[in-house]
């Protein structure tokens, strides 16, 4: 059985997407980040301690873009990205107020970063490739898939989360390099990102959309349609009865 979605459906589904802001301004903030990497290894640092500055400093540009992150993603994810902004910022804040900062001590903060960053991509790729998946058999279609970069960066930040727990050795060269490596991921996964809302196409209401052709969005597009249809599977049970009854007594 056809169910047919009016107005109201469609916005209220349109409402529960993004953006707050636009696609290019995640491109630039990626664009930056990736740039900001491939200066860090360059940075005449020779203490931990300026180091941990630079990681401090890493982490709490990566908190403020997890929040320009949270206006631009869908409001039942939005909670995430605000999860991982605050973890940022306590890292952050240990790396720069460390009186004396240690090696383990700065290569076990690299690490946690990149293990809960990892972990967080993985899980954020196979949710945006269910998204796009739905996107794609529409009426509109999408651009090609995006969901894949996050997965492989996400997969590459958990190799060096053990790479740098598990380093016996001390060496300040290679903490800046991974120093680099947390801003360049950072970078790489707000570009995917950037990519992947450049390509959501938001369609505009129509009264003719059907049930099957909405995406599982919660409380939005498929719930209002499923809600409409126990609405107007009760209306003719009613008038059914009251013809019955209006029937029995003529």
């Amino acid at each position: 059985m056809e169910i047919v979605i009016g107005q109201r459906a469609a916005d209220q589904r349109t409402q529960s997407r993004s953006s707050g802001i636009p696609w290019y301004a995640l491109l630039a903030v990626g664009v930056a980040f990736t740039l900001f990497a491939l200066a860090i290894p360059q940075f005449d640092m020779n203490s931990l301690k300026s180091i941990a500055v630079v990681l401090g400093i890493v982490l709490l540009l990566g908190a403020a873009s997890e929040l320009l992150a949270a206006r631009a993603t869908a409001r039942d994810w939005r909670w995430s990205h605000l999860l991982l902004a605050a973890l940022f910022v306590v890292g952050g804040i240990v790396s720069l107020v460390w009186p004396d900062p240690t090696f383990k001590v700065v290569a076990r903060t690299v690490a946690w970063f990149f293990l809960i960053k990892g972990v967080y991509d993985i899980i954020n790729s196979f949710a945006a490739r269910r998204t796009e998946q739905h996107a794609a058999a529409g009426p509109e279609g999408r651009s090609p898939a995006q969901w894949w970069m996050p997965l492989i960066v996400g997969a590459l930040e958990i190799g060096v989360a053990f790479w740098a727990v598990g380093y016996p050795r001390d060496s300040r060269s290679l903490l800046a390099l991974w120093v680099g490596l947390a801003a360049l991921a950072l970078g790489l996964t707000k570009i995917a990102m950037a990519l992947r809302l450049r390509g959501v196409h938001t369609p505009a209401p129509q009264e003719g959309m059907r049930l099957d052709e909405l995406p599982p969005s919660g409380f939005g597009g498929r719930a209002v349609a499923e809600g409409g249809r126990l609405e107007g599977g009760r209306a003719p049970r009613t008038t059914t009865t009251g013809d019955r009854y209006t029937t029995g007594d003529r």
